[in-house]
């Protein structure tokens, strides 16, 4: 069993700055999300095959632990489990080309918010994830790494800052697809996502948005639909047929004592 960790900012931490990224559920069964970093402490939800999370590496005594903690304040998922073998996988982010003359970059994923900036023709995009027909990018593009460093910045793909839309309806396909995995976020926050992302985000092929977001939808329901399979599941059998089995025969008992009787028969 994992021995709890100090909280991060706890006595004797590395002052090395640690940032949050997305890590993808690889285990075949779920994950589970604990109060604490204890396997021992309750577990507030699991995380099905396939889904991604946005978390922070946990710092212990100046070095990193195998927890990680959600950036959705939910609570603690164990990286690497001591029997199960690895249940977290970090996902880097991917990497797009503008195929359009310029593209947008926006505060959200929206035509009617604030412009961020202005990208040219050839630039490369780090993407961490795709939300309706829009890829959360970060500020600074591969290219320019290097020039940005120099700079004085010390991790220029720190963070995700602004959206860009994939197709437009009027211009056509405005960035292409080329390397990575892509998740799709559930919602704007971009806390959590599942890899079921639809195929036009890596073709650029137009798309309905409100097709995607019910399939999206249905997934997480068929998520939580096994989530509470396996829940039912850890409770005796023998617990559950006894009430199944009780539960039967009262419902015969009223019936036999609603029905009609000949000689003392019920009908």
């Amino acid at each position: 069993m994992a021995r709890p960790l100090e909280e991060e900012g706890g006595a004797g931490e590395s002052s090395e700055e640690v940032r949050p990224g997305y890590y993808k559920v690889v285990q075949k069964q779920a994950v589970a999300v604990h109060e604490t970093m204890s396997l021992a402490s309750a577990a507030v939800s699991f995380k099905q095959p396939g889904h991604v999370v946005r978390a922070i590496p946990v710092l212990g005594r100046g070095v990193e632990s195998e927890w990680v903690k959600m950036t959705s304040g939910e609570g603690y998922v164990l990286a690497a489990h001591p029997t199960e073998g690895q249940a977290l996988e970090a996902l880097q982010p991917s990497t797009f080309k503008v195929v359009h003359k310029t593209v947008l970059v926006r505060t959200e994923a929206s035509t009617s918010s604030k412009v961020l900036q202005i990208r040219k023709e050839g630039d490369l995009l780090l993407v961490d994830g795709h939300l309706e027909g829009w890829l959360k990018v970060h500020n600074v593009s591969q290219e320019n790494e290097a020039e940005a460093k120099s700079l004085g910045e010390a991790d220029p793909l720190r963070s995700a800052v602004g959206w860009v839309m994939v197709t437009h309806s009027t211009y056509g396909k405005l960035v292409q697809y080329l390397k990575g995995e892509i998740p799709t976020f559930s919602d704007p926050s971009a806390q959590e996502g599942s890899m079921k992302t639809p195929s036009s985000v890596y073709t650029g092929k137009a798309a309905d948005p409100l097709t995607e977001r019910l399939k999206l939808e249905l997934d997480q329901m068929r998520m939580a639909v096994q989530e509470r399979e396996k829940q039912a599941s850890r409770v005796d059998g023998d617990d559950n047929l006894d009430l199944m089995r009780r539960g039967l025969m009262a419902n015969a008992g009223q019936s036999a004592s609603g029905s009609f009787c000949i000689g003392g028969n019920p009908v």
